[in-house]
C-alpha cells in the first residue's frame, strides 16, 4: 500500500495539503450528474484515513456547476472535500474551493507574482499606481482556469475593476459589474474594436474559478472579452496595495472596500481611473479608443 502522502509520489511528499484536501487527476466527467471520478494523486490525513491511505486508486465526487466547468477544461486539480448525502446520489464527497493545480502552470504563476511581490514591496508605503504608470507584472487564474498574465492587456484597451462575488451592497459590487456589462454592450454596439474587460477579485480565499464561473453566468456576461481572475491571497493583497484599494474584514459583517475602475491601454499604461462605484458606462465609453 501507498500511502497518498508517500515518499515513491514527488508531488505528494512536498504537499502542503490540509487534513481535507485532495489532489486528482479527472478521469471522467458526468454533466448530467454533476459527477466527476478521479485518481487520486495526494491527499490530507483525514482522507487518508477515510480512504485507507492508498494513492492511485479512482474516487467519484459531486461538483458543484462552476467547479464542473473547471473540470472539463483542467484534468489536475486539487480542492476540499466534504462529506455529504443527496436523495439521488446517497453518500458521497463533495467538492469545494477546486483550483486548477498543473505543475507547470502552477511554477508559471508563482513566478510571476515573486516578480509582483517585489515590485510591491519596492514602491513605498505612500506610492500607488496612476494615470501615466504601467502595471506590474502579475499572475492570475480565470473563470475557465485558465493562466492569465499581463499580455492580457497586450493590442487591446482594457476595463479593469475589482469585486468580490459575495457583495450584498447592491450600489457597491452588483452595481459596478452592470455597468461593466452596460460598457461592454455599448462597446459592441457602437463597434469600438479591441476592448477587453477584466475583474479582479477582492476575496480570493472564496472566489476560486469556478465560483467566478458562475458569478459570470449569473450576470450573463459575455465571456467572449470579460475576463474574471483571481489568485492566492498574497497576490491579491500586493495588487490592492498597488491600485489603492483598501479592504476591511469585519466578523459578521460583508467585506468593507473601496473601489476604482481603469482603463488600460495596449501599452499596459493607466489611462483613465475612476473611485468608487458610481462611474458611466457613457463615459467610458467615449475613452475607450484613446486607449488602442
Amino acid at each position: 500500500m501507498i500511502s497518498c502522502n508517500g515518499p515513491t509520489n514527488h508531488l505528494a511528499k512536498k504537499s502542503t495539503l490540509s487534513s481535507n484536501e485532495v489532489r486528482a487527476r479527472v478521469v471522467e466527467v458526468d454533466i448530467n450528474t454533476s459527477m466527476v471520478k478521479a485518481v487520486i494523486l495526494a491527499c490530507g490525513k483525514d482522507l487518508e484515513k477515510e480512504w485507507g491511505g492508498v494513492s492511485g486508486f479512482e474516487q467519484n465526487f459531486i461538483v458543484q456547476p462552476g467547479d464542473l466547468n473547471l473540470l472539463t477544461l483542467k484534468s489536475v486539480f486539487r480542492a476540499s472535500t466534504q462529506k455529504t448525502f443527496t436523495p439521488t446520489k446517497g453518500p458521497g464527497f463533495l467538492l469545494s474551493r477546486v483550483w486548477p493545480d498543473d505543475r507547470s502552470e502552477r511554477i508559471r504563476v508563482n513566478n510571476v507574482n515573486r516578480l509582483l511581490r517585489r515590485d510591491t514591496l519596492s514602491m513605498g508605503d505612500s506610492m500607488i499606481r496612476s494615470i501615466g504608470d504601467t502595471l506590474p507584472p502579475f499572475a492570475l487564474y480565470d473563470q475557465n482556469g485558465e493562466v492569465l498574465t499581463t499580455d492580457y492587456f497586450d493590442g487591446s484597451v482594457t476595463v479593469l475593476n475589482f469585486i468580490f462575488t459575495r457583495c450584498s451592497i447592491a450600489e457597491m459590487c452588483p452595481a459596478s459589474t452592470m455597468r461593466m456589462k452596460k460598457l461592454q454592450a455599448l462597446a459592441r454596439e457602437t463597434k469600438v474594436s479591441h476592448v477587453k474587460f477584466l475583474s479582479i477579485t477582492l476575496d480570493p480565499e472564496f472566489d476560486t474559478p469556478g465560483v467566478l464561473k458562475s458569478y459570470a453566468r449569473a450576470y450573463d456576461l459575455d465571456e467572449q472579452n470579460f475576463r474574471l481572475g483571481t489568485a492566492t491571497k498574497q497576490a491579491i493583497d500586493d495588487l490592492n496595495r498597488q491600485f489603492g484599494i483598501l479592504r476591511k474584514n469585519v466578523e459578521g459583517l460583508p467585506l468593507d472596500h473601496t473601489m476604482r475602475t481603469l482603463i488600460i491601454n495596449s501599452k499596459r499604461q493607466i489611462i483613465y481611473q475612476f473611485p468608487g462605484s458610481h462611474w458611466s458606462a457613457e463615459d467610458f465609453l467615449s475613452r475607450l479608443s484613446e486607449g488602442v
